[in-house]
């Protein structure tokens, strides 16, 4: 019997997933360029043309790890931006931040790793750069909700402290 379009859809999800858990563990293990797209395929159990269906290289691998993780950022300041007070909201953003390391360690340990590595940071192209403005930017203002009168300068303390502590 043929499969339904939302069985079919369910197991590309699915394959898809198994791939980005497969090049995540590998990457944070072995680093981006001692993995190959043959070690992740067959850490994910599918065939390396499968992998080519839902990724075109190893960099999209990467890259769809980056925004994959960068949801859990946009969550962890929608639960701090929830609280009241705005000091309350700078206290839930770094518990939930801390939450999000915890959770997912394997995609922290490979940012750290792809931050230190100038040739693996430049794959992912002005990708990060965005990223990271837009997380300080986010900082800014509810530091500047919180009162502070030097937002900028607060917000990049504030990334950096959360950044050692992770």
């Amino acid at each position: 019997m043929p499969r339904s379009p939302d069985a079919l859809r369910i197991i590309r999800e699915q394959s898809r997933d198994r791939i980005l858990a497969a090049a995540l563990h590998l990457f944070a293990q072995h680093g981006f360029a001692a993995t190959s797209v043959k070690m992740i395929a067959q850490h994910a159990g599918v065939a390396q043309g499968l992998l080519y269906n839902y990724f075109e290289s190893k960099t999209a691998l990467l890259r769809a790890i980056f925004e994959r993780s960068m949801a859990d950022v946009r969550e962890s300041f929608e639960t701090a931006e929830a609280s009241a007070r705005p000091a309350d909201r700078i206290e839930a953003l770094v518990r939930s931040a801390l939450d999000i390391v915890r959770r997912n360690r394997a995609f922290w340990q490979l940012s750290y790793q792809v931050r230190m590595q100038p040739e693996v940071r430049a794959t992912l192209g002005e990708d990060i750069g965005t990223w990271a403005d837009a997380i300080r930017g986010r900082l800014e203002a509810l530091l500047h909700d919180a009162g502070s009168t030097r937002p900028e300068i607060e917000a990049r303390a504030l990334f950096a402290a959360i950044d050692g502590v992770a």
